[in-house]
């Protein structure tokens, strides 16, 4: 009798458990229910296009966002474009929470993952401009406690390229945190001790341990916490004032559920804390305000014109030895004969995935927020396509499909 006390324990505990990851069934497949259309703002002056050109512009790019949500690629999505001093375009699909059915809005608050890495070089990059940190010393000019590693020397320039040779996530457990760390020097402590896996400025790892690292000294060079100075000399210069590190413990107005995409399904992801990471993937934004980030650094209210021109030069890098992006300062660089130079970032933690892009040459930015896990490549394509057919950056006169096949063939 006592045991089966404690199977039908352990069943409608199961049970429960299995509810509470998939929400309501109903929901799973997600193809079963009424999936919110894509709801848009577009936000254009004078500059700009004539009526007719906008509107069309908004159509197409609704229809698209609505292609990626038919298929069932997100669950809930936020979008945005803008051209420089022209104006933006900003929409949203499908939902926010699945329990509640609430829709996703265009004020939508999500993990921004990886676009933190080049909020975080542009902040080392103000310093750099200042006169307070030197690019090519020691590491322990300003971490005094940083253990020395027997490879040799790191530098902050090492660390922005991601040539330091400081590790990534063990596994896809080490990248998923649940302890909450006080400070970034507490952060650092958790991997200060692990060994380097190859000599400092000789090959490419993308570590995020290193963005961290790069937080610690920022911290320890202004004597300001992160997130203070984040948001008084980045943030609000650009405006994003929905923008900030986030708290695992706090309540936040109008910020998304996050999911994780297992096959077609959709189902509640762990809420993870984001401090081990948080100046290389603990911040949270809108699409509208990454738009704002992505105005700021195109018209260098950030930084300098030549201190841009020293973050985006990726001509001694060494990514493309392993296969990666080639990457300059806390961007992923691309020169492309047809569209131009182009710099980004994305990432995906438990909750959501993203990408980031800036065509800059033609001064346009376009970003996708998708809150699951599992919708990175998705996140990818609809930012690269987004903006491609209308802003003329393509000289020829494709199709809106043949322009997706030609981004996706060039980018991934």
């Amino acid at each position: 009798m006592k045991k089966r006390k404690i199977l039908v324990t352990v069943l409608i505990l199961l049970t429960i458990f299995i509810l509470w990851i998939l929400e309501p069934v109903s929901m799973n497949p997600y193809g079963k229910i009424e999936i919110p259309q894509a709801q848009s703002e577009i936000n254009f002056n004078g500059k700009a296009p004539g009526l007719t050109m906008r509107m069309d512009f908004e159509k197409k790019a609704n229809e698209l966002l609505n292609d990626h949500m038919n298929s069932g690629h997100f669950l809930g999505v936020s979008v945005g474009v803008s051209k420089l001093d022209f104006g933006s375009y900003v929409a949203s699909a499908g939902f926010m929470d699945k329990w509640e059915r609430k829709r996703a809005n265009n004020d939508m608050l999500t993990r921004i993952t990886s676009i933190t890495k080049p909020m975080t070089a542009i902040a080392m990059m103000q310093l750099y401009e200042r006169g307070l940190i030197d690019l090519d010393v020691p590491i322990q000019m300003y971490l005094k406690d940083f253990p020395k590693k027997s490879n040799g020397d790191i530098t902050i320039r090492q660390l922005l390229k991601h040539t330091s040779g400081m590790p990534h996530y063990d596994s896809g457990w080490d990248a998923m945190s649940f302890t909450h760390y006080p400070t970034l020097k507490d952060a650092v402590g958790y991997f200060e001790g692990r060994d380097l896996i190859f000599d400092p400025g000789t090959k490419f790892q993308y570590s995020s341990y290193g963005y961290t690292l790069l937080g610690a000294i920022l911290e320890e060079v202004t004597q300001m916490d992160y997130a203070v100075y984040m948001k008084r000399h980045i943030w609000d210069v650009a405006g994003m004032t929905k923008t900030g590190v986030e708290i695992g413990t706090m309540e936040y107005e109008n910020k998304t559920k996050g999911y994780l995409k297992i096959g077609s399904r959709f189902v509640k992801s762990p809420n993870t804390d984001l401090s081990i990471i948080q100046s290389a993937g603990g911040v949270q934004s809108t699409a509208r305000g990454l738009l704002k980030f992505g105005e700021a650094v195109l018209g260098h209210r950030l930084i300098k014109s030549s201190t841009l021109d020293m973050m985006v030069n990726a001509t001694d890098q060494l990514a493309p030895a392993i296969g990666d992006d080639p990457y300059g300062f806390g961007w992923a660089v691309y020169d492309d004969p047809k569209y131009g130079r182009i710099i980004q970032h994305g990432g995906a933690q438990p909750g959501t995935s993203t990408f980031f892009a800036l065509f800059f040459d033609h001064q346009v930015i376009s970003v996708v927020l998708s809150n699951s896990f599992g919708t990175r490549q998705d996140a990818f394509a609809l930012t690269m396509v987004l903006p491609i057919w209308r802003w003329k950056i393509n000289e020829e006169s494709k199709s809106v499909v043949n322009n997706f096949l030609e981004s996706i063939k060039l980018y991934i």
